[in-house]
């Protein structure tokens, strides 16, 4: 979905401005002037929460820090007992007071934090605050701490992740091509390598006697000649476990990783030079080129790593609706953005009217009706200022409208930052889009700085032909490095995340009907009124 149909005013440029939303749940009367009551209140609601944000080396000259990266936050309200603070990153800690961060990611970004107080009866409020952070480039000395701590470190491929083995254009730094699934190579031989790095400057590549990687480059360095696969690969190559050297250093603006000996990481692809594109203390993200001009990428991590894949990591239910109440959509839960016209050449204008959005028998119905003049209205809810996250796994149980030329239903999310730094920077990841372009199909899109309308990374699977007769689940699970969309627990499309991406700081729903337009096309002349309906949404993390 092309996210410029819902601007009509852009915010560019907000440079260390914080934003201020205070929310609450539902809690009990205040006391009066006379005394209160002679029983306390069964419920205890936090007030005046104030947030103190201090980036550690910040000036006049440098706003946004020393770039350490590290940041300090301290909370205080009326009647808190304690503080959640989340850093816009995914991170979280909780707190009776104040709390410190330090941001890994190279470069001047802005994180949207937020802050939650608690009271006793774990009634709460919140503050989100926009806060710019700048991270200068890892010294060589960093690197090599990085690489192997104060002594030495062990690192392995962290396969329970989607996209921790993937390739793509050379022209980008994040994969564009192909990524794994969770452990999908896990007979290859490559998963149970140990690449441990000494401060000493020594590298030991614990083979466990077999390697994975190109044959081409394979039998040509280590002399041993094996049969290739389709692919040109050759799995479970006979290696024995080796020891060189190695150097971390700054070149060009990048970090770098470099190898002696024939010395190499996971997938061999005939290179020994490697950058990290992101990392933090117990995961890397690496990239190398090969002769061919192809980009290969690894996930490394230095914890145990999860015998559980991806799509079932999340288990914490955050956040849901299920619809089960009558009427107008929850306040707490979702506002309704209102307006006459919309990009992308859509024709409706979106109200909030029962009549195009409601809850009834159990579900939610978004409907779009044409009225006697001719004109179309719908609807569009979303839980911006509600409900804004980073990472996790979100279910949609929904039935889409009859196949009716002009009908664009969609489920999806956008960076909580849109107004400040514009779209696609900020970020969309589209669940499902439904309309005669896909053929009524499901399709899922990724747009970012690249990925402009029509030039998203989509896929649209033809596996389910009855979505508009029957309650299918679509879902995403989202992860520092990966994008996967489900139906019915099914994935047919992986993004790898990167970050170079928008795909790391938070994200809301958003849930819409739309008529006609750049993917609804004509709209039939016989159409009256049709609806997506939704079961449930749930988020995990």
């Amino acid at each position: 979905m092309n996210t410029r149909r819902f601007f009509y005013n852009i915010f560019t440029n907000l440079f260390f401005v914080f934003t201020l939303v205070i929310s609450c749940s539902s809690g009990g009367e205040e006391p009066d002037g006379g005394g209160g009551p002679v029983d306390p209140p069964s419920e205890i609601i936090p007030t005046n929460l104030s947030v103190n944000i201090t980036i550690e080396g910040s000036s006049s000259e440098n706003p946004n820090g020393d770039g350490s990266g590290l940041v300090k936050f301290s909370a205080s309200a009326t009647n808190a007992v304690s503080y959640s603070y989340r850093f816009g990153t995914g991170d979280s800690k909780t707190s009776t007071g104040a709390v410190e961060f330090t941001y890994t990611d190279i470069g001047t970004k802005t994180y949207n934090v937020k802050v939650i107080a608690y009271s006793s009866t774990n009634n709460f409020i919140s503050v989100d605050k926009a806060v710019t952070v700048y991270v200068k480039p890892a010294s060589e000395q960093t690197l090599l701490e990085l690489l192997a701590g104060s002594s030495e470190k062990t690192w392995k491929i962290n396969a329970a992740q989607d996209a921790h083995f993937s390739n793509g254009s050379v022209d980008k730094n994040y994969p564009t091509w192909w990524e794994a699934y969770s452990f999908s190579k896990s007979d290859s031989g490559f998963y149970d390598d140990e690449h441990t790095f000494n401060v000493n400057g020594t590298y030991t590549h614990k083979t466990n006697n077999t390697v994975f990687g190109k044959g081409v480059y394979l039998n040509s360095d280590f002399g041993t000649n094996s049969s290739t696969n389709s692919d040109g690969d050759i799995e479970n190559y006979p290696l024995d476990n080796y020891e060189t050297t190695f150097s971390a250093k700054k070149e060009d603006g990048l970090d770098k990783l470099e190898f002696n000996d024939k010395g190499f990481i996971g997938f061999y692809t005939g290179t020994h030079s490697y950058t990290i594109e992101c990392s933090d203390e117990n995961n890397i993200f690496i990239r190398t080129v090969d002769d061919q001009d192809r980009a290969w990428y690894l996930w490394l991590t230095s914890k145990t790593v999860s015998e559980t894949p991806s799509k079932d990591q999340f288990t914490n239910l955050i956040w849901s609706d299920e619809f089960d109440y009558t009427g107008a959509i929850d306040p707490d839960k979702w506002t309704h953005e209102v307006r006459e016209q919309w990009y992308n050449n859509e024709v409706q204008s979106t109200t909030n009217l029962l009549e195009n959005s409601k809850v009834e028998d159990g579900k939610l119905k978004i409907t779009a009706i044409k009225k006697a003049n001719g004109d179309y209205t719908s609807a569009r809810i979303r839980t911006y200022k509600k409900l804004d996250f980073t990472y996790g796994r979100i279910d949609v149980k929904a039935k889409m409208p009859s196949k009716t030329n002009g009908v664009w239903p969609a489920i999806w999310l956008l960076g909580s930052n849109y107004e400040s730094i514009d779209w696609p920077a900020c970020g969309e990841m589209d669940i499902q889009e439904y309309a005669h372009t896909n053929n009524f199909n499901v399709q899922s899109t990724v747009h970012q700085p690249d990925g402009y309308a029509g030039q998203g990374d989509s896929n649209v699977t033809y596996d389910y032909s009855d979505i508009d007769e029957q309650f299918h689940l679509y879902s995403l699970v989202w992860t520092k490095e990966a994008l996967t969309f489900y139906v019915d627990d099914k994935p047919h499309h992986i993004v790898g995340n990167s970050c170079a991406l928008p795909f790391n700081w938070d994200f809301y729903l958003i849930l819409n009907f739309a008529m006609g337009g750049d993917m609804g096309g004509d709209i039939d002349s016989g159409f009256t009124s049709d609806s997506m309906e939704i079961d449930y949404v749930k988020v995990y993390q």
